[in-house]
C-alpha cells in the first residue's frame, strides 16, 4: 500500500480556544497553521511567479515586436497550454502521494513515486510533441486565421523539443517541495527567467553569430531554458542532502507498474480538473479568434495578466495540498481541517488585494505588453481594458476554487473535483460566454464574462464539497484516504 489508512485519531474540538470570559482568540495551534502555510507559500509564490515569468517574458517580447506577433503567439499558446496543464496535473499526482508517506516518515515511498513520475513525464512529453509539430494544421482545423496559424507553426516546432525537460522539471520541483524545501526551485526559476530573457534577445535578433529567427526564436529560447532548469534541479537533488542520502535516481530505469498505476489514477483526474479550467480559457480564446487578430492580442494580454495574478493563490493551493497531505498521512484530522481553513482564509485576503491592484492599475499593466507605436495599439487597448477589469473581478473566486481543489487533493479526493470542474467551466463558463458574445452581441468581452460565471460556479460547488468533507472528518474523528 502507498500509505496507511483507516487509522483512528481522537482529536480535540476544532473551535478556537476561549482565553477568558468574553474574550475569544486564536490559540497557538491555529496560529501555527497560518504561519506554517505562509512560510511554505512565500517561496512557492516566488517560484510560481518566476515560472510564469518565463512565459510572461515571452509574451512581452512578442508584443514588443508587433501586435501581429503577439496575436500569433497567443494562438500558439491556445494549442500548447492544454498539453502543458495536463502535464502539470500528472506530476501533481505525486504531490499528494508522497506527502502522506513523508508525513508518516517514509522517504522510500516518496522516492519511488518521484522516479515513476519522471517516467510518466517522459511518456506524456513524447505524445505531446506530435500535435505541437503539426500546429498550423490543427489551428486551421480549429478555424483560426491562416496567417496567424502559419506564424505560430514555427514557434511551436521550436517549443516542442523542450517538452521532455519541461515536464521532468515539474516532477522534480514537486518532489523537492513535498520535502518542504521549496527554496531551491525558486532560485532555479529566477535563474531561468534571466536566461530566457537573454536567449530571447540572442535568437530573435541573431546575435553572436546565431541566425535571426524572429518570433520563432522565442520558442527555442524557452525550450533551452527549461532544459537547463531541469538539469540544474536534477543535479541539486543528486548532490544535496537529504536527497542524496536516499539515492533518488537509483534504478531510474525500473518501471514500477503499481506506483505508475496509482499515479495515473490520481493524476488523470487532476489533469482533467486543470484542463477543465484552463480549457475553458483556451476554448474561449479560440472562439475570440473568430473576431480577428486585435481581439486575439487583447485576450492574450488579459489571459497573461490573469495567469500572473493566479500564481499567488496557486502557490497557496500547492502549500495546502502538501500541508493537508502531511496531516492526513499522520492521521491528524484536526490538523488537516485547520490547515485547509488557514489556506482558504489566506487566499480570500490575498485575492481581494489582487482585485484592488488590478482595478487601480489596469491600463499600466496592459501597456507593459504593447509597443505604444504599433498601429493597432489603440484598438487593442479598447478591448483589453474591459477584459482585464473582468479578470480583476473574478480573482477571488478563481483563487478560492484553486485552493478548494487542492485541499481535496491533499486527501486524494480528485474525482468529484474533476466532475465539478467540467460542469462549471464548460456547461456554465464556455456556454454562457458564447451566448453573451453571440446572442447578446457583447463580442469578445462577453466571452470573458462567461469565464467569470464559470469560475464562480466552480468555487461555490467546490466549497460545498470541502464543507461536507470536513463535517465527515469531524464526525468520524479520522481521515480515510481515497
Amino acid at each position: 500500500m502507498l500509505f496507511s489508512r483507516h487509522r483512528h485519531y481522537s482529536g480535540r474540538s476544532l473551535s478556537p480556544r476561549e482565553s477568558g470570559p468574553g474574550e475569544f482568540r486564536l490559540d497557538s495551534t491555529w496560529m501555527s497553521h497560518y504561519l506554517s502555510t505562509i512560510a511554505l507559500s512565500i517561496p512557492l509564490i516566488i517560484g510560481q511567479v518566476a515560472m510564469i515569468g518565463v512565459w510572461t517574458a515571452d509574451i512581452v517580447m512578442m508584443g514588443s515586436i508587433s501586435a501581429d506577433a503577439l496575436a500569433a503567439g497567443t494562438q500558439a499558446s491556445r494549442l500548447y497550454q492544454p498539453l502543458y496543464f495536463i502535464a502539470i496535473g500528472l506530476p501533481l499526482a505525486r504531490s499528494p502521494l508522497p506527502s502522506p508517506p513523508r508525513g508518516a516518515g517514509s522517504r522510500r515511498q516518496a522516492r519511488r513515486v518521484m522516479r515513476q513520475g519522471v517516467w510518466l513525464a517522459v511518456i506524456y512529453a513524447l505524445v505531446t510533441i506530435i500535435p505541437m509539430w503539426h500546429g498550423e494544421s490543427l489551428l486551421l482545423l480549429l478555424g483560426q486565421d491562416a496567417e496567424l496559424s502559419r506564424n505560430a507553426d514555427l514557434f511551436l516546432k521550436m517549443l516542442a523539443p523542450g517538452m521532455i525537460p519541461t515536464y521532468i522539471y515539474f516532477v522534480l520541483r514537486h518532489y523537492v517541495s513535498a520535502h518542504k524545501r521549496p527554496l531551491p526551485p525558486v532560485i532555479i526559476n529566477l535563474f531561468g527567467v534571466v536566461v530566457n530573457i537573454l536567449l530571447n534577445g540572442i535568437f530573435i535578433e541573431g546575435k553572436f553569430g546565431m541566425p535571426a529567427l524572429g518570433f520563432a526564436g522565442i520558442g527555442l529560447a524557452t525550450s533551452l531554458t527549461f532544459t537547463l532548469m531541469a538539469i540544474t534541479l536534477a543535479l541539486y537533488i543528486h548532490t544535496q542532502k537529504p536527497f542524496r542520502f536516499t539515492r533518488p535516481f537509483a534504478r531510474i530505469f525500473r518501471f514500477d507498474t503499481v506506483v505508475m498505476r496509482r499515479l495515473f489514477m490520481v493524476g488523470f483526474p487532476i489533469g482533467v480538473t486543470l484542463l477543465a479550467e484552463t480549457g475553458m480559457f483556451i476554448v474561449a480564446g479560440l472562439y475570440i479568434g473568430l473576431y480577428g487578430k486585435v481581439a486575439v492580442a487583447a485576450s492574450g494580454i488579459a489571459n497573461q495578466i490573469a495567469a500572473v495574478a493566479y500564481m499567488v493563490p496557486l502557490a497557496i493551493s500547492q502549500a495546502s495540498t502538501i500541508r493537508v497531505g502531511h496531516e492526513a498521512g499522520a492521521q491528524q484530522p484536526q490538523g488537516a481541517v485547520r490547515a485547509a481553513i488557514a489556506a482558504s482564509v489566506l487566499t480570500l485576503v490575498i485575492t481581494a488585494l489582487l482585485t484592488l491592484v488590478l482595478l487601480i492599475w489596469t491600463k499600466p499593466f496592459i501597456t507593459a505588453f504593447l509597443n505604444t507605436s504599433d498601429a493597432l495599439y489603440d484598438d487593442v487597448m479598447a478591448i483589453a481594458v474591459p477584459m482585464v477589469t473582468i479578470v480583476a473581478i473574478f480573482q477571488i473566486v478563481d483563487g478560492l476554487q484553486s485552493v478548494f481543489t487542492s485541499i481535496l487533493r491533499g486527501i486524494n479526493d480528485t474525482k468529484w473535483p474533476a466532475v465539478i470542474s467540467i460542469f462549471s467551466y464548460w456547461c456554465v463558463g464556455v456556454l454562457s460566454g458564447i451566448v453573451l458574445a453571440g446572442q447578446f452581441g457583447w463580442g469578445p468581452v462577453g466571452v470573458f464574462w462567461g469565464l467569470c460565471f464559470g469560475l464562480t460556479a466552480g468555487s461555490g460547488l467546490l466549497f460545498i464539497r470541502c464543507w461536507m468533507t470536513a463535517r465527515k472528518i469531524r464526525a468520524a474523528g479520522r481521515i480515510v484516504l481515497a
